[in-house]
């Protein structure tokens, strides 16, 4: 019976890589099934020559173990949906210059910023396949070369008709390979070469207004710019607040959440405490304890984990630092210092940056609520400029201020990694002179 059992797991093998091949080619698929019930039979010919009643149990088990392996239907996005999605819009005929080629091509206009632009998008799809049993997606060929090919020939068409690179990497969509922001005479022309839903590329343009196309290439951010004195997220999950002594304590025990919620909450509010200006100070982890020490000028924060349950302490470093002994499950064992700098730092450091290469002269306080800001002006030959610095603890938020700001044609921002903080420049000026101080700044990072 043994060689039975192994001719039944051949077949199998052969029929799960015969689902994988029907996927890319159905003649290679259909051939790899015929040789799952023939080949087994042939490896095997002197046990089943001897006993031949068993090529009737062989080729149902077989059978039953094909019909076993079926991949799950695919019920995902196809790319079709993937390039409506990215574009942002029903797509149909129409002029889809300044792209070319594409397995896919769609265009349609739509308003953004009080100014209608004009979408389109061309698409490639990825040669993919179901697993059996499994069901996972697995991407076996990515059309790069041909989206990578369309991406240059776009950049250079806009560019032979006069339109200045303003910068690279301007837009906010996590799928994005590459982008960049032209512009000439009040009309801009984005591009972007970007992963699609459903398995593909694609490479998008948006041209017309300076308003409208920016408004389009910012479209993927979250409403995240707020000042607040206290993270967000306290009242969101309606911390149980008392008070001990000066301190106020927040306790938070959900007892019908999975502890990977409890541990995602914890890191929340984490992030959100550097959102609102505060910096970690010291953390300290004992066992199933974790806890962390957040400062911002007098007042402070504790936020300590144990099991399933969150300890908030507030007030001033001094007396949360006396009470976390007191009343915290972690008080501070194990405590490490920590040397993170602050947003004025920050500002600082990339102010700098840019005095290596300008003369900055402070202008006044920024419009944009930020944790440190200024504005300045400065000069390219001989031509005024307006610069913004705003420093923020979290992405979405310096991602949302570059949306409130680039709201004129004259006014185009980056968002720079610093030191664990965000930091949006916004420069306003003639496009030349924009580009020219955009890109002269150091180490320019995609976030």
């Amino acid at each position: 019976m043994r060689e039975f059992f192994v001719s039944v797991g051949v077949s199998a093998a052969i029929s799960f890589f015969a689902w994988i091949a029907v996927q890319l080619n159905h003649i290679i698929g259909v051939t790899l099934f015929i040789f799952a019930f023939l080949v087994p039979p042939i490896l095997f010919r002197e046990y089943y020559t001897k006993r031949p009643r068993m090529l009737v149990p062989f080729f149902a088990v077989s059978l039953v173990l094909a019909v076993l392996l079926t991949p799950p239907p695919v019920t995902g996005p196809n790319v079709e949906f993937g390039l409506h999605f990215v574009m942002g819009c029903e797509g149909g005929e129409g002029n889809t210059w300044p792209l070319s080629g594409g397995e896919l091509t769609y265009f349609c206009n739509k308003p953004f910023a009080d100014s209608t632009i004009s979408i389109s998008g061309v698409a490639w799809k990825s040669a993919g396949v179901r697993l059996p049993v499994l069901g996972r997606y697995v991407t076996i060929h990515e059309p790069l070369g041909k989206a990578d090919n369309a991406y240059r020939k776009a950049t250079e068409r806009v560019e032979s008709e006069g339109y200045l690179k303003l910068v690279d990497d301007y837009g906010t969509y996590s799928r994005i390979i590459r982008d960049a922001l032209f512009a000439k005479d009040g009309e801009c022309v984005y591009l972007a070469e970007t992963k699609v839903l459903g398995g593909g590329l694609a490479v998008i343009s948006a041209r017309g207004p300076c308003r409208g196309v920016k408004g389009f290439a910012l479209r993927w951010h979250d409403d995240y710019l707020w000042n607040t004195s206290e993270p967000p997220i306290f009242r969101e999950y309606r911390f149980n607040w008392s008070s001990s002594g000066s301190v106020r304590v927040g306790r938070f025990l959900p007892s019908d959440w999975p502890e990977d919620w409890v541990k995602n909450t914890y890191k929340a509010i984490e992030i959100e405490l550097k959102g609102t200006g505060y910096v970690r100070r010291m953390e300290g982890k004992s066992g199933d304890c974790r806890w962390s020490l957040w400062a911002r000028n007098e007042k402070a924060y504790y936020v300590a984990l144990k099991e399933k349950e969150i300890l908030v302490l507030s007030g001033e470093t001094k007396e949360v630092k006396n009470s976390a002994e007191k009343i915290s499950p972690c008080d501070l064992r194990n405590a490490r210092e920590v040397h993170e700098p602050t947003p004025e730092e920050v500002l600082k450091s990339v102010i700098k940056e840019l005095n290596g290469s300008f003369v900055m002269k402070p202008a006044k306080e920024p419009a944009l609520w930020s944790l440190a800001g200024k504005e300045f002006l400065t000069s390219v030959g001989g031509r005024n400029l307006s610069v913004n610095l705003l420093v923020y603890g979290i992405r979405g938020q310096c991602e949302y201020a570059r949306y409130l700001l680039d709201t004129s044609n004259e006014t185009t921002s980056i968002c720079l990694e610093r030191d664990g903080y965000f930091v949006a420049v916004a420069v306003r000026g003639e496009a030349r002179d924009v580009s020219f101080v955009l890109s002269s700044i150091k180490r320019p990072k995609r976030t």
